[in-house]
């Protein structure tokens, strides 16, 4: 159990960590709570537009993405934005913020597919290399 719950508090703080970003740079945005929800966070633009924005946060080098597990088709309703964050044992948090359109991108590559198809078994993940093009990339939002 104690497990789950550093889990569930580590997820927390890479959220509040994005937030605490986006604060700094006046981007405003709403952060949406329970544990059932679809997306993290949701930006609001002018003229009543929004972006939805999906956080994964780790503190090793793997990050669990899902993402073919969850998002069969390219059609399947999907967050705009993913944003990993990883947390050191010192407590410092990297962000690396990529398009919808790039983590399919990366995640296929990693998984040895040419097109856009079902996994069948395990669940679909990153490390650091695939996505260290992508730190600090805030001007995506």
């Amino acid at each position: 159990m104690k497990n789950q719950e550093e889990k569930y508090n580590l997820n927390l703080a890479g959220e509040y960590a994005v937030c605490s970003e986006l604060a700094k740079r006046n981007i405003q945005f709403n952060l949406t709570l329970g544990n059932k929800k679809a997306v993290d966070i949701i930006v609001l633009k002018e003229e009543n537009k929004a972006i939805t924005i999906e956080i994964k946060t780790t503190n090793k080098n793997r990050i669990v993405t899902g993402f073919f597990q969850k998002y069969k088709t390219p059609d399947v309703p999907h967050p705009d934005i993913w944003i990993f964050v990883i947390i050191d044992k010192l407590l410092v948090s990297r962000f690396f913020i990529l398009t919808h359109k790039e983590v399919a991108k990366i995640q296929m590559k990693r998984n040895n597919m040419n097109k856009w198809q079902e996994i069948k078994n395990g669940v679909d993940n990153l490390v650091l290399s695939d996505i260290i093009d992508f730190e600090n990339k805030w001007n995506k939002i």
